[in-house]
């Protein structure tokens, strides 16, 4: 083999690079923010929520004037910083619970770090240079740069993710389902529809592990609540609803809070739900778009949930993409970057774009793209 067969092609290590730039001023932006202001991320919020559980009770996670007494000092608490995810988030913070929130906040993003990295090497295809390109492109991607930024909890639902997409693949069917409550019950607006998308494209199995799963975990968190518990939680969402600065990457950005913006919501989510069934026999294109279905029907959105959609094009790209939807896909990572000023509206206008082609696959991938396949 000679010295040039050996070389990855130009366009590879060229994206290698770039994307490697891009990680590291990343890395220097998360390192200033958290030198800076270190109370700042949202990790606050489920330590505050997991330290009053284990002192209050968990019946009492979701009442405001707890929270504030147990974030005196450390940070507000108000529409836009206070806890509403599911009890089990809360849960997955006890063991960090009562360290300092900067050495708690570090701890969390090695382990969402790790998990993430591990996520891809599970799903990414190619070599190893590919690999790696994809992973830091991906990091570098502004939703996924924000979910580290905040310490949020959107990569570990990715990871949880794609060992549930590599259960299906390998038919492990019970497995498969627990991951996806998993996931389900620690960010739910980021995969509402993929269980409704594997049960309408037949596969069933899954989603019964899914529902017992699920079940138990509701079940749970109904018992840790209580009547009050539960009530304080719906009070909090509807807070949290009520601010316009919680839903900046729906629709209703463009056409305001009413039924215009609901029912272009709800029409893209029956799309994708649609296309699942007609393209029921792909299990890739069945799981991107109950991903991408979830994020365009959402009523409730941040920054960095967007970032679940970098699955969705790893699983994608696994499968050989034809050129348009090659093409399509790095429009896409555009429109995540124009995200980072303040520009939903690309991504919005992306989504919709994206059920279509990932719909059309079939047919568009009569004209493949033999060098990105001969990497992949």
């Amino acid at each position: 083999m000679t010295l040039q067969q050996r070389l990855p092609p130009l366009w590879l290590a060229g994206s290698t690079l770039a994307s490697a730039i891009v990680f590291v001023f990343g890395v220097a932006r998360w390192i200033d923010h958290f030198t800076s202001d270190p109370n700042a991320e949202d990790f606050r919020l489920h330590a505050v929520a997991a330290r009053i559980g284990l002192t209050q009770g968990w019946s009492h996670i979701y009442d405001i004037a707890a929270q504030r007494a147990a974030s005196a000092g450390i940070g507000p608490i108000d529409s836009m910083h206070v806890f509403v995810s599911p009890p089990p988030a809360a849960w997955m913070a006890v063991p960090l619970a009562w360290l300092p929130i900067p050495a708690g906040y570090l701890i969390w993003t090695l382990i969402s770090l790790a998990s993430f990295v591990a996520a891809a090497w599970l799903v990414v295809p190619g070599s190893r240079l590919v690999r790696a390109t994809l992973v830091l492109l991906a990091l570098g991607l502004w939703p996924m740069h924000y979910q580290f930024w905040l310490g949020q909890w959107t990569a570990i639902t990715i990871a949880m993710l794609a060992v549930s997409w590599w259960m299906l693949e390998q038919r492990r069917w019970v497995p498969a389902g627990v991951a996806l409550a998993l996931a389900f019950c620690l960010k739910p607006q980021d995969c509402l529809l993929l269980p409704i998308a594997l049960l309408v494209s037949g596969r069933w199995r899954p989603i019964v592990a899914f529902g017992v799963a699920g079940g138990v975990i509701g079940l749970l968190s109904a018992l840790s609540l209580g009547t009050a518990g539960i009530t304080s939680w719906l009070s909090d969402l509807a807070l949290v609803r009520g601010d316009p600065f919680n839903a900046p990457l729906t629709y209703s950005f463009i056409f305001g809070h009413g039924p215009l913006a609901t029912g272009v919501e709800v029409a893209l989510g029956a799309s994708a739900l649609g296309l699942a069934w007609l393209r029921r026999e792909r299990l890739d294109l069945v799981f991107a778009l109950g991903l991408v279905g979830t994020m365009a029907s959402a009523t409730y959105l941040h920054e960095d949930d967007v970032a679940v959609l970098v699955l969705a094009a790893w699983i994608v790209l696994r499968a050989g993409p034809s050129g348009v939807q090659f093409a399509w896909l790095l429009a896409g990572i555009a429109a995540a970057q124009l995200i980072a000023i303040g520009l939903p509206v690309p991504m919005l206008v992306w989504e919709p774009v994206w059920i279509v082609f990932l719909g059309l696959e079939p047919i568009l991938k009569r004209r493949p793209l033999a060098a990105l396949h001969a990497a992949l």
